[in-house]
């Protein structure tokens, strides 16, 4: 497998954000792209990532599909040292993953392939009475704000507005959202209302790095869905379940 990608920053907060839910995983490479999935250790979030062949500046496969395993953080530790402007070619022999950043100067990088034991994904066919399209910014920067303010965030909608309220030690904060108020792309769907994790949620921010929009969708006591476009069609999906009330 050979793959260039021009926006190396924008890709590893891609793979950063998976780290944050995600120990170790198998990335499955085909001649249709590059596709991650997998379900946290607290099996509270089931996520799904897809860069399609078209998301990279060069895309070549030896085999019809190869299964790349590795830990998470081992991977990390080498994207956080991607710089401004680099360019990052991934490469893989039958036991390694080589990476190599290109920017003033290469540096290449080795990372030795395990082998990850996984599981049959879940079903996600689910009907959400509630969907929102906005700027990931947008989302990221409230998620920011009210992240420490309390464990949980209560996400509810109300005549197709949007709201994000957490309740803390000291005081309760809310945050609505309208296409009215230019905050909401689109929004559509019955009021509804749900609790879920705030880390489980503020671990997504990232993905503002390296996608402009998103849609939310959710229901009452139903998983919360956080669908990230990304370049050429790719998505980054989260599915988060609700807390018990």
């Amino acid at each position: 497998m050979y793959a260039k990608v021009i926006d190396a920053s924008a890709f590893s907060y891609i793979i950063r954000t998976v780290g944050d839910f995600l120990d170790e995983a198998n990335f499955i490479v085909n001649k249709e792209g590059m596709r991650v999935s997998g379900i946290d250790p607290s099996r509270v979030v089931f996520l799904d990532i897809f860069l399609p062949s078209s998301y990279f500046e060069d895309f070549k496969l030896d085999n019809e599909s190869e299964t790349l395993g590795f830990k998470l953080d081992d991977l990390n530790d080498i994207l956080r040292r991607v710089q401004k402007d680099e360019s990052l070619i991934v490469s893989s022999t039958e036991s390694k993953l080589l990476l190599s950043l290109e920017g003033d100067f290469k540096r290449v990088f080795e990372l030795p392939l395990i082998k990850v034991e996984t599981s049959q994904p879940p079903s996600v066919n689910l009907e959400f009475p509630f969907k929102a399209k906005l700027l990931t910014i947008t989302f990221a920067d409230i998620i920011e704000e009210l992240s420490d303010l309390g464990e949980t965030i209560t996400i509810s909608s109300k005549d197709n507005k949007l709201y994000f309220e957490v309740t803390g030690d000291i005081a309760t904060s809310k945050v609505e959202l309208s296409t009215e108020g230019g905050t909401l792309l689109e929004a559509s769907g019955a009021d509804s209302s749900s609790v879920y994790g705030m880390e489980y949620v503020s671990n997504t921010t990232k993905m503002r790095r390296a996608s402009d929009t998103m849609e939310l969708a959710f229901g009452s006591q139903i998983p919360l869905k956080l669908h990230f476009e990304l370049p050429q069609g790719g998505h980054g999906d989260f599915y988060i379940a609700p807390r018990a009330e």
